[in-house]
Parts: C-alpha cells; sequence; structure tokens
C-alpha cells in the first residue's frame, strides 16, 4: 500500500478538458500578438520591397527619359536639317512617340517648340511624309491614333494655362492649328478618294476627343477670357494676333465636322461645346471690338458655322432641359449649361445675329428663333439677377430690327409654321419675367398682334370646337390674350370705340363669344380636366382668357358694342345656386369670383339677397338698439349713436326716436319707416358738398372729397368716411334706396379696383379730353411739369406726381408717363385714405365679394335704384286702392 501510495503521488495529471481559467485566456492573448506581429513585420518587408522597386523604377524611368531626351534633342535637330518632303514617316511617329513619353512641363517646354516645328513642317510635306498621313494607314492608325492625342492633350494645356499676350504665334499654337485642320494638308485633294475618305474619317476621331468636356475649347474660352481683357495699348496690340489666332483654331473643327452629325449628344459635339464654352463668354461682340477683331464676329456668322450652330443651340438646350426637369439640377451639364454661361450665351446670339437678321433667309431664322426659345426655356429654370451689360443685350429682343424681323418671318411662313415664333415670344412674355413688360410693349406696338389675329383665324382657333384645339392652337391663343390684355391697358376709348385699330367692334365681339366658349368650357363644362388634372396650360389659359374676357366687359359697361345676351353662359342658374348652397363645388365660386357677370344681372341681384337673407340667420336676433336723434343734428347723433355698434348692432334691427328742435321726443313707434327716413337724412346730410366730407362731379356724381383731411369740422374725418359707408352697407343690406348718387370711378373703388385712364371721364371729362389730346400731340411748349396743383378749401398746395416732379418738364419723351401719372393721382391717390375708409365701413356690413358680382353701373342700381323709370313695368305692377283704378281721372292726370 505504501509504493502504491508512492507510485500515485509521481504520476502526472493529465486534464483532458482543456485548460481553465486565466492562464488559458492569457495564452490565447499571447498566441494573437505574436501572430500580429510576425503579420506586421511581414507587411513592412514586402512595403518596403515594394518601395524599393518602385524609386528603382522611378530612377530607371528616368534615367531612360533623359537617356532618350538627349537623343531626342540630336535626332530631331538632325531631322530638321532635313527638307520636310525626304523626311519618313515612321521617323517622325517615332518623334511625337518618344517626345510625349519623356515630356515634363519643368523641363521641356523648349523642347516643345522643336516638337511643334517638326509637326508643322510635315504638313506641308507630300502625303507620305506628312506626319497626319498615319490616319490612312490601318496599321499604323492605332498608335498614331494614341500618340496623336497626348500631343494635343499638351498643346491644349499650353493653350489654356500658359499663352500670353507675348505669346504671339507660337510654333505650340500654330502645330495645334494644322493638326485640327485637314484643309492645311496641301496634297490631301490629290489623293486617291478612298485614302482621302479614311483619312477624313479617322480625323473626326482626333476632333471628337478635342471635343471633350475641358477640352479644346474650355482651353480656348479660359485663353481668351485673358486675352481680350488686356486694357494697355501695347498688350492689345500683342493680344489682338494671339486672340485672333486662337479663335480662328477654335473654328477649325467646326468646318471638318459634318453638319449632318452634329446631332443632340452632348459630350463629342464641337457645336455644342464650342457655344457653351466660346459664345457664352459674357460680352463677346465687345471683347473684339476693343481689341479691332470685328471680323471674327463675321466668321462666326458665316452660314457654314452659323446655321449648325442654331440647330446645335436647340437640341442641347433642349436635351438639357430634360434633363434639368428630370433631375431638378444640371450637375451633368455643369460646365456647359450653368445659369451665367446660359444666359450670356443667349445675349450673344441675339447680338450676332441682329445685324444681319434683316438678310437672313427665311428657315434660318426660323432656326435662330427655335434656338432662343429653346434657350429661353432652359433659362427660366434658373433664378438669376441679371448684371446690367447682359440687360442690354436681352433688350435686342425688344428692338425694331428684331421685332421685323420676326414680322417678316411670320409673313414668309405658312400659318401652320407660324408657331415657331410665337413659340420665342410666349417664352418672352410668359416664361421670362425678365423681359415681360417690356417685352409686351414692344409686341403690341408691332404688327405682330395682328399678325397672330390672323393666324388664329386660319387656323380657325376662333371656330373650332375648344376641346379639339392642338398644341399650337393654344400657345397662340393663350399668346394673344396675355398680348390684347396689355394693349387694352394702354388703349383708350376714342381708339376702341372711334378708330377701332387694330381690331374692328365686329371682329372684337366674334372674340367675346369665343372666350365665352372657351370660358364656359375651363370653368363649367370641362373644368374636371382643367383642375383636377392639373393641366398648367389650361389653367395658365383660363387665366389670361379670363383677364381678357373681364377687360373688354369693362368697355362694354362704359358703352355697349355688342349685345348684352353674349355675354350669358348657358349654365343652369338653379343648378348653380343649389351648388352655391351646398358648398360642394369649387367651380361655382370660381365662377361667381372672376366672371359673375356670364349671369343676368337680375339673377346676381337674387344671389345678393340670398347671401344676405343667409348671413341674416347667423344674427342673434334680440331686442331691436334704439337711438335717440335731434333732427337738426341728424349726422352728429348718428355717427354718436351707431359709430361702435359692430357688425352684429349694424346688421340687426335699429328703432330710431326723433327729438324736434325743441327737444321733444316725437310720437309714434318705428315700425321701419323712421329708421329709413333717418337713413335718407343722415346720407342727404353727409354726402352735401357744403359740408365738406364729399363733394360732386360735373354731372352731380358724388366722391369724397380729396380735402377732406383738412375740415376743420371734422378733426378725424377718416372715421366719418367709416360711418358713412356702414349706413350705406345698412342700405343695402336692408333694401332701402338712398338719393345720392355715387360718382362710376368711386364705385370701382368699392369694388375694389384700380382705375385707369378711361375712368378719368367720370370725375373731370375736361381734364380727360386734355389728356388724351396730350397723348395725340406734342407736348412741347405747353410748359407742364410733373405736378397738380389743387384748393384746399380756398388755399392752393403743389403736389408732385413723381419725387421732385415739381422740376420736371413734360416733353414728348415722359408724355405718357404724365398722362398716368395724373390719371392714377386723380383716380386712385388723392382719395385713397378716404375711398379705403368708406370700404372698411361698407365692407363691415356687406362683405365685397358680395358686391363685386356686380359692375359699378349695377353697383349703383343697387345702391341709388334705376335713375330712368320704366312706365310700363309701373302700370303692370301698380296696387290700386281707395276707390281709384287704371282708368280714374285721377290716375290719367
Amino acid at each position: 500500500s505504501r509504493s502504491g501510495r508512492m507510485f500515485s503521488s509521481n504520476k502526472r495529471r493529465v486534464n483532458l478538458g482543456g485548460s481553465r481559467g486565466p492562464n488559458r485566456r492569457k495564452l490565447l492573448e499571447d498566441s494573437r500578438r505574436e501572430r500580429a506581429a510576425r503579420l506586421l513585420k511581414q507587411q513592412r518587408l514586402q512595403s518596403a520591397i515594394s518601395i524599393q522597386a518602385f524609386v528603382r523604377r522611378c530612377i530607371n524611368l528616368r534615367m531612360v527619359k533623359e537617356g532618350m531626351r538627349k537623343t531626342w534633342m540630336s535626332n530631331t535637330r538632325s531631322m530638321l536639317k532635313i527638307k520636310p518632303e525626304k523626311r519618313n514617316l515612321q521617323s517622325i511617329m517615332r518623334c511625337v512617340r518618344e517626345f510625349v513619353f519623356f515630356f515634363a512641363w519643368k523641363k521641356d517646354v523648349r523642347h516643345l517648340a522643336l516638337m511643334c516645328k517638326v509637326i508643322c513642317e510635315s504638313i506641308k510635306a507630300p502625303l507620305r511624309n506628312n506626319y497626319l498621313a498615319f490616319l490612312g494607314d490601318p496599321k499604323l492608325v492605332s498608335t498614331g491614333y494614341s500618340q496623336a492625342t497626348k500631343l494635343l492633350d499638351i498643346l491644349v494645356h499650353f493653350v489654356s494655362d500658359r499663352i500670353e499676350a507675348k505669346s504671339g504665334m507660337s510654333p505650340p499654337l500654330a502645330a495645334l492649328g494644322f493638326l485640327v485642320d485637314l484643309r492645311q494638308m496641301k496634297h490631301l485633294a490629290d489623293a486617291p478618294g478612298d485614302l482621302r475618305s479614311r483619312i477624313s474619317h479617322n480625323h473626326l476621331r482626333i476632333i471628337n476627343h478635342l471635343s471633350r468636356p475641358q477640352g479644346l475649347y474650355a482651353a480656348v474660352r479660359s485663353a481668351l477670357l485673358r486675352l481680350t481683357s488686356a486694357n494697355k495699348k501695347a498688350s492689345i496690340k500683342e493680344a489682338r494676333i494671339c486672340a485672333a489666332y486662337i479663335f480662328a483654331t477654335a473654328l477649325r473643327p467646326l468646318s471638318s465636322w459634318p453638319t449632318q452629325d452634329a446631332k443632340k449628344t452632348l459630350g463629342s459635339n464641337p457645336y455644342a461645346e464650342f457655344l457653351f464654352n466660346i459664345l457664352s463668354i459674357p460680352l463677346l461682340s465687345d471683347r473684339f471690338r476693343n481689341l479691332g477683331l470685328e471680323r471674327l464676329s463675321d466668321a462666326v456668322k458665316s452660314r457654314r458655322i452659323w446655321v449648325p450652330l442654331m440647330k446645335s443651340c436647340a437640341s442641347v438646350s433642349n436635351t438639357s432641359y430634360k434633363i434639368f426637369l428630370k433631375q431638378k439640377e444640371a450637375s451633368e451639364l455643369e460646365h456647359k449649361v450653368s445659369p451665367t454661361r446660359a444666359f450670356w450665351l443667349t445675349g450673344n446670339i441675339l447680338e450676332f445675329s441682329l445685324s444681319s437678321l434683316a438678310s437672313t433667309p427665311l428657315q434660318e431664322k426660323v432656326q435662330l428663333f427655335q434656338s432662343l426659345e429653346s434657350m429661353l426655356k432652359l433659362l427660366d429654370s434658373f433664378p438669376a439677377d441679371f448684371p446690367q451689360p447682359l440687360k442690354r443685350q436681352l433688350s435686342i429682343f425688344q428692338e425694331k430690327k428684331f421685332l421685323d424681323g420676326m414680322v417678316a418671318t411670320l409673313k414668309g411662313l405658312p400659318a401652320a409654321k407660324c408657331h415657331v415664333v410665337y413659340r420665342l415670344c410666349g417664352s418672352l412674355a410668359f416664361k421670362f419675367e425678365t423681359t415681360r413688360t417690356a417685352m409686351l410693349n414692344a409686341l403690341v406696338f408691332s404688327s405682330i398682334l395682328e399678325e397672330l389675329h390672323n393666324s388664329l383665324r386660319k387656323e380657325n382657333v376662333l371656330k373650332e370646337s375648344v376641346v379639339k384645339w392642338t398644341q399650337e392652337m393654344k400657345e397662340m391663343f393663350a399668346l394673344f390674350c396675355l398680348c390684347y390684355n396689355h394693349l387694352l391697358l394702354i388703349q383708350d376709348d376714342n381708339e376702341f370705340f372711334g378708330t377701332q385699330k387694330p381690331f374692328t367692334l365686329k371682329e372684337i365681339t366674334v372674340l367675346v363669344v369665343v372666350l365665352r366658349d372657351l370660358l364656359y368650357y375651363l370653368y363649367w363644362d370641362g373644368w374636371k380636366k382643367t383642375e383636377e388634372t392639373v393641366n398648367i396650360q389650361w389653367v395658365q389659359i383660363r387665366d389670361v382668357a379670363t383677364e381678357l374676357f373681364r377687360q373688354l366687359r369693362v368697355r362694354q359697361s362704359r358703352r355697349q358694342f355688342c349685345n348684352p345676351n353674349i355675354w350669358i353662359m348657358n349654365i343652369p342658374f338653379n343648378s348653380f345656386k343649389q351648388e352655391l348652397e351646398m358648398k360642394k363645388s369649387f367651380r361655382s365660386n370660381l365662377i361667381l369670383r372672376h366672371i359673375p357677370f356670364v349671369f343676368t344681372f337680375q339673377q346676381r341681384v337674387d344671389l345678393f339677397y340670398n347671401f344676405i337673407r343667409s348671413d341674416r340667420k347667423k344674427i342673434d336676433h334680440g331686442g331691436a338698439m334704439l337711438i335717440r336723434v335731434r333732427r337738426d343734428r341728424v349726422l352728429i347723433d348718428g355717427f354718436d349713436g351707431l359709430s361702435n355698434v359692430g357688425k352684429a348692432g349694424i346688421k340687426g334691427r335699429i328703432q330710431v326716436q326723433f327729438i324736434n328742435k325743441h327737444g321733444i321726443t316725437e310720437t309714434g313707434i318705428d315700425g321701419g319707416g323712421l329708421f329709413k327716413e333717418f337713413v335718407t337724412e343722415l346720407l342727404k346730410t353727409a354726402f352735401d358738398p357744403q359740408l365738406g366730407l364729399f363733394t360732386e362731379t360735373s354731372h352731380q356724381f358724388t366722391y369724397p372729397n380729396p380735402s377732406s383731411y383738412a375740415n376743420p369740422n371734422f378733426e378725424d374725418h377718416l372715421a366719418y368716411f367709416r360711418f358713412v359707408g356702414m349706413i350705406v352697407g345698412k342700405c343695402l343690406y336692408d333694401g332701402i334706396i338712398i338719393e345720392p348718387q355715387l360718382a362710376n370711378f368711386f364705385l370701382r373703388k368699392l369694388l375694389g379696383y384700380r382705375n385707369l385712364v378711361d375712368d378719368l371721364s367720370s370725375l373731370d371729362p375736361e381734364l380727360y379730353k386734355n389728356l388724351l389730346y396730350l397723348k395725340k400731340n406734342s407736348a412741347e411748349g405747353l410748359g407742364l411739369t410733373f405736378s397738380v396743383t389743387r384748393d384746399v378749401f380756398g388755399d392752393s398746395e403743389v403736389v408732385d406726381l413723381i419725387p421732385d416732379g415739381s422740376n420736371v418738364a413734360v416733353d414728348d419723351k415722359n408724355r405718357l408717363r404724365f398722362i398716368y401719372c395724373m390719371a392714377h393721382f386723380k383716380l386712385n391717390l388723392e382719395i385713397a385714405k378716404q375711398s379705403n375708409a368708406f370700404v372698411q365701413g361698407l365692407t363691415s356690413v356687406i362683405r365685397q365679394e358680395w358686391i363685386r358680382m356686380f359692375e359699378a353701373e349695377e353697383l349703383d342700381r343697387l345702391i341709388s335704384g334705376t335713375p330712368v323709370i320704366d312706365m310700363k313695368d309701373l302700370q303692370q305692377n301698380t296696387v290700386y286702392a281707395g276707390g281709384y283704378d287704371k282708368d280714374h281721372q285721377v290716375i290719367k292726370w
């Protein structure tokens, strides 16, 4: 047993479950560290080997390049001693291959001149000794193309960053010019046809390489911007030569590039690159002019270059616009169609084309207009604040030469193709807000509006059903409406009704019918198609057509030129009322807001009182409010008792107790008659010109006194205007007719409209007549200034119509502005505060949208009744009592 114990004590213990506890974890961690250290050591060793190999390669490459450079110098100098016609093509290609291999800008700028000299001399040699002859050899073309593109990249970099005014006609610039233009190869024309064809075809690959972004044209742009900024006389002289040759170099690929291949591609089209790099240089014509290089502008305008340029401009702009719409940004085309470049390109195209527009063939004019329209569509995608020089260029759109060119194009084209010009006009007027007002002025004073109307007739737009209108028809009609709207703002009634230019009243009547049918479709019959599908173009047409329809209606209200029933739409009135009452239809509210006059006056009166009845139901019908009024102080007591009662109070029932001149309350219960008597007397007093709040026109129509602010009897005169407006609103609310008649221009103010020159006839017919005379005759010698003298309760006051207007004389150039300013002051500004206060009071009782259903003349009928009594209507509706009948002798008397 003892031996057994001894044996068991010396026995090795083996744990088959593995190491446990902290010893095992430590062992694993140590193993990981050792493995990472070995791996790091291996990586460092491998990196050291790679670095050593790279350094050895660089040193060897440098030594090889240096040796090759020395050999190349020796061989090239020897080659230059040989006549060009005896040099070997392979030796020239080897010279190019070695040069592009060892070239470095720090060491080889002077060697570049030698290389370019070799190239330039070879170009003039016979075809077999010409450097570009490799383009015709299938065995050499691949290698030669690779070498040539590398050499061209060096030359392009030289043009972009290193060329200066003093560089003059440097060898690199000459070599670049030779390489991009096969016409420099003197003997190419004598080559066999198939060889000549191969060379020409393969040369297009070189041009394609140069036409990539940041290629030749980006370099030429950079160089021209530097050279054309020279301001010293010596620098200008040197820059002139260099800039002329660089620009000519940029034009040469365009001459070689076949026009039929100027497709809608963006990366390989030299025309596109020329447009968005060269023609987008700000004020390019001015830069050429400063250097005395006007002939360069003529070179661009040559038909061989200008026509494909314009085709490319249209296609590139349209493609860019589609990408912009898709991506909401033009990142892919940033170098070409950035807003700044696009704006300057448009301005330069305008300036280049204007001088020769009159002699430009018809189809080329069409191409120009298509290009400009495409550019404007693209420009509208970019918000921009134009610099003043660019605004000057864009103003060419408004010049007579340009407009005459558009008119001549319209007259030369068939009606079906005139939409090209109209689209350009539409872009200027609709989309391009910078030129909108000025362009509309130019269009309406040219004959384009008449040509547009003729096109509408020839295309049967004025007869065709609206639902059958084509895209071109919609565009033409929208442009016509916009232009005619603008003309009507300028045209006075004498021109509209008298001379009837540009359109006769008969033609305008036809237009009214077309507008009525169009708006019936857009507002009622086809409203779902225009609203629910968010058809932007239909909405645009609806807006401009509505404005024209309303403007023509204003002329009709002043003097009828067509049957009143023409304006009425065939809308079921009961259905319309039901939609309004149920508040289910947006279209009913649109019609009521924009064109309520498509219903008869009586129908609108019915709607008006329906609104009032609905409004009455919302009022708390408590007891009547009692006010006590002295008969000799009706206005003052009425103001004290009612001016602060609020909307609910003034709309409710009001009882009046009169107090006679002795201070005794008059007996009687007000059942409505006393209140009517009260408001009648109150308004008669308030509107009395002797009181000073209101005054009258020469035809005894009432309007606010412009001098009311100086009336000593009414310190807060505006509070009285609000009060009087509230009382007039109360009369409308209760159906009480008042005696005074308000002036037409003042009624328009109540409706929220801005008065124009023709509305002056309802205020001061004599002044209106004089202003129309001034519009047609010279202002010289009349001694007028931009100021007006007015009477303020016996004192004279001079008011400037514009800043410092007393010192600004009216002449033939600014007379139209004077007419507008005078009418605006008299009709709108002079009584603005009084009118606004009156409207505030009126609309505290009657919502303005209720009375906007009516025109000024119709509102006058609502407020003051019909001035002419219809005797037949009176006889038919008279109720006789007390023994009288229609045959009674007293009634006959």
